[in-house]
Order: structure tokens, then sequence, then C-alpha cells
């Protein structure tokens, strides 16, 4: 749909995660975005003084998250320049304990529910003991699982939102989790102290609602 339709802002969930870390020192907290699509959050954790990785699969996205990140170029100097790579979320191209903390904003979801084992194992290798991974992911109780049209190809996992009244209609794959399957698969792959909290919003006059899921763990 081209750049103009891409978001600008970052995720407010990830605001408040990224708060916790003082300002002092963020240019040695290295932070892995996974999905970074279009630059949104990815701009943002670099103004924060943070030293940011961001991965895509698509290199459509990494071209879109150069651009985003031109146009805030006024808010970034002086910042450290973020390091973008073309890649799989499945398949990490970094060390072992590299990264301080690996974030995802609406990414994994569109990955089946058995290609999130693999995916939160690589985000669990990559983290330092005692990084922090946050996550903001479609929940089980959205309008667009329950009755958008899409055929279940695998636990949670609709091949696409067909039904075009409802959100997210035409976005390919996308996984609805429930919290205990969060914890299970974040269990499965290592992580301890993992948190699920939810938040939904309403479209069309409240008719319709999609949830998410607000995930927090520690390597």
């Amino acid at each position: 749909r081209g750049f103009d339709s891409q978001r600008r802002y970052p995720n407010e969930q990830l605001i408040a995660f990224m708060a916790q870390f003082p300002k002092e020192g963020r240019d040695r907290i290295k932070v892995l975005e996974l999905g970074c699509g279009s630059g949104a959050n990815i701009w943002y954790l670099v103004r924060e003084g943070f030293a940011v990785y961001g991965i895509d699969n698509a290199p459509t996205g990494i071209e879109y998250c150069r651009k985003m990140l031109s146009e805030w170029e006024g808010a970034l100097k002086g910042t450290i320049t973020p390091i973008l790579e073309v890649d799989d979320m499945r398949k990490l191209p970094y060390d072992s304990n590299f990264f301080n903390v690996v974030v995802d904003v609406v990414s994994i979801e569109a990955l089946s529910y058995a290609d999130h084992i693999p995916c939160y194992a690589e985000a669990y290798r990559v983290l330092k003991p005692g990084g922090k991974f946050f996550s903001y992911h479609l929940g089980e109780n959205s309008i667009s699982y329950l009755h958008g049209g899409g055929k279940l190809i695998d636990w949670g996992t609709v091949d696409n939102v067909f039904d075009r009244t409802k959100p997210l209609h035409n976005n390919d794959t996308l996984c609805f989790l429930s919290g205990n399957d969060e914890r299970q698969l974040l269990g499965g792959a290592g992580f301890k102290n993992v948190q699920v909290d939810k938040l939904a919003r309403t479209y069309n006059q409240q008719e319709f609602l999609i949830e998410y899921l607000v995930v927090r763990a520690e390597k």
C-alpha cells in the first residue's frame, strides 16, 4: 500500500516497556526489533538513545524503515545509527547472548503457531542472561479470528481474514493466542517471569473487538 500508508508513531505499550531503562547508559543497551517493518518503533528507539538493530524478511520493509529514519533525521542528530537487516526471525543472524532487549510489535503474530516455537527459541538464544523480551500480539478473543472467515491452519492460526467487513481483512496468515499459549510457548523456550496482560480495541462504533496481548518475559 506504499510508504504513506505506514504507521509513523511507536506503539504505546512499547514506550511504557522501554521506559524502565534509565536514561544514562542507554547507548550500551542493545535492542533488537523483530519485524521492524517501516520503522515506526525503530526511530523512537534510536531517538531514546539505545543501540538499535532491526530485522525484517521484506526488503521493502527495510527500505521503508530507512526512509522513515530519514524523515525523522532532525530528531535523531547525535544518536547511534541503527543496524538493519533483511533476514528471518526464526533463524536470527546474531551471536548468542548478544542483546539486552528483544521486542516485537504485531510481527510474530504473522507466523503460524508452529513457527512461534523456533522464533521464541531464537529470541531467547540471542538475549543476554537477564535480558528482557516484549511482544504486542493478537489475542484469541478477536472478532477477526472468531468470525473472519479464515481457515484454521494450525493452533490459533488462520490463513487469512476473508470477511471484508472485519478488521485485519486480507492481512494473510495471522496467529491469535491466549495468555496460556504465550506462557507455554515462552516457558518452553526457556523464558521466566512471563507476564501477559490484555488490551482491547474496538472498531466501527464498538461493533468489532480486537484483542491484544501485552507480553513481557526475561531470560
